[in-house]
């Protein structure tokens, strides 16, 4: 049967220079599975199709991407289902409208939403008129099952991790208990369905890159119980891929699609020392000439030294932290996040002295977080500049529906499920502070400060890498986020 999955046009602002372009793994995925038990997936990537053509959606939402009516017209006449990923909960209102839409031109097919918001809200994500299932959280096996078993309403109440629609319209949900323990027996994502090369000619992937690149995952799920976060969509479970199916995905990349960079796009790469290890060892000994990196972030807790030294020997160049603060209360209290900052500082002088670029992610404006703890923050990170560290990311916190913080917030009445308010910016002249003693206004200042006093200690400690930044940003060349971000800016303005 044929399915038509969507990753939809993103909401966008002119000002923002940093909203990435890069390919729909989960849906990649999905695909995969479906092609494997004999379906036939088509992918839309309303993004990468026209990331340059923007247009007016409703309350003052502006898309980025292929509008509704070019989406709709890709659909085919005999499709049985209609799948729109949905990641962030700023986004909802755009997939509402385009499920919308959809419904108004396709009224007898199903649409389903996959991805973090909706598996967060399923009831009320399957409570609008528009949408008519949720496949909650890892959806590879469940997408199968639903396509297979579409009207048959006695079947779908038995399907593990969905929200739908019964015979009478009324909305149920079936818990997600059941996830794929040995995800090695997975299908490779369906690289195939969707254009690679106009990815690399867009040049916005989530990290620097200077050749055909990918995202990849080596694993799923996080272990730990950071409250900002949402390990609870995944049970708290932590599966990785054994070293020999990491590889033969790359090996795969590389003979079949030419790619030369892979992106590991896991929530912890590095968790389990052994395998990450014989990852490295792998690519080594297989003479893969590859480059690679971890920009979602690795953990400082589970890294040590020696670990970098492989990485990099294995073709490793950027590696992204995640301290998060610089306020042990903030790291204990607030975040609930196992950090040794002073482990996280060896980390980035090491990782400085072999050659690897790095990168750290701080946010600010958290519930309960102060001034004075924001200032720590802004302090630990010109620390690390002075040591070595390439580039920081100083974001803004934003509540995540599922998170332990999200539920904070709305049994104290502080979020009334306004989604546009977690619209996440890519500048710094927005951003709304979610602490009781930092105004959204104040928060904005510290932000702007915080990049001032990191890069001028860059700039004291290590002119050189400043000067090589600037040589790159000119020749067009990527080795940091911050040089593909100015290298884009400079596109858009030409």
């Amino acid at each position: 049967m044929k399915i038509v999955l969507i990753n939809p046009p993103q909401i966008y602002a002119k000002t923002w220079i940093a909203a990435g372009v890069t390919p729909p793994m989960g849906l990649l995925y999905l695909a995969a599975s479906l092609k494997k038990s004999g379906h036939e997936p088509i992918i839309i990537d309303a993004v990468v199709e026209a990331s340059e053509n923007t247009f007016k959606i409703c309350n003052g939402i502006a898309g980025r991407g292929l509008n509704f009516t070019d989406i709709i017209s890709r659909i085919p006449e005999d499709t049985v289902l209609v799948g729109i990923t949905n990641l962030f909960s700023f986004a909802f209102p755009l997939v509402r409208e385009l499920a919308r839409a959809i419904k108004n031109v396709h009224r007898s097919v199903p649409v389903a939403l996959g991805g973090a918001h909706p598996s967060a809200t399923p009831l009320e994500t399957v409570s609008d008129e528009s949408i008519d299932c949720v496949v909650i959280s890892e959806g590879d096996r469940t997408i199968v099952e639903l396509v297979n078993n579409i009207h048959n309403y006695s079947v779908l109440r038995g399907v593990d991790g969905i929200a739908y629609k019964d015979e009478a319209g009324i909305p149920r949900v079936n818990p997600k208990t059941k996830f794929i323990e040995d995800i090695d027996t997975l299908p490779f994502p369906a690289r195939e369905l969707v254009p690679f090369d106009k990815y690399y000619e867009i040049g916005k992937a989530h990290g620097p890159s200077q050749s055909k690149w990918t995202p990849i995952l080596s694993s799923r799920g996080c272990p730990y119980q950071c409250t900002f976060c949402t390990p609870k969509l995944w049970d708290r479970r932590y599966r990785m891929r054994t070293a020999e199916n990491v590889l033969a995905e790359i090996e795969e990349c590389v003979e079949k699609y030419g790619i030369r960079e892979f992106h590991f796009e896991d929530e912890n790469f590095t968790v389990n020392k052994k395998r990450t290890i014989a990852i490295c060892r792998g690519i080594i000994e297989k003479k893969l000439k590859i480059r690679w990196q971890t920009p979602n972030g690795i953990r400082a807790s589970v890294t040590d030294e020696a670990m970098l030294d492989v990485m990099q020997e294995a073709g490793c160049h950027h590696i992204t932290f995640a301290p998060e603060s610089g306020s042990e209360r903030v790291l204990n209290e607030i975040i609930r996040k196992q950090q040794d900052l002073h482990k996280v500082t060896a980390l980035v002088k090491h990782a400085s002295k072999i050659g690897l670029k790095t990168a750290a992610y701080f946010m600010g404006g958290l519930p309960g977080e102060t001034i004075a703890d924001v200032e720590k923050s802004i302090s630990y990170a010109g620390k690390l500049a002075r040591i070595g560290l390439d580039e920081i990311a100083f974001s803004r916190f934003v509540p995540l529906p599922g998170s332990e913080l999200y539920d904070k917030l709305v049994s104290e009445g502080r979020f009334n499920t306004d989604w546009k308010s977690l619209i996440s910016t890519g500048d710094l002249s927005e951003g709304k502070s979610w602490s009781e003693f930092i105004s959204s206004d104040k928060l904005r200042k510290l932000r702007r400060k915080a990049y001032i006093i990191f890069y001028l200690s860059k700039i004291f400690y290590h002119p050189l890498k400043i000067i090589r930044s600037i040589i790159n940003v000119l020749i067009r060349r990527e080795e940091l986020k911050t040089e593909r971000t100015l290298i884009n800016w400079l596109r858009a303005k030409n």
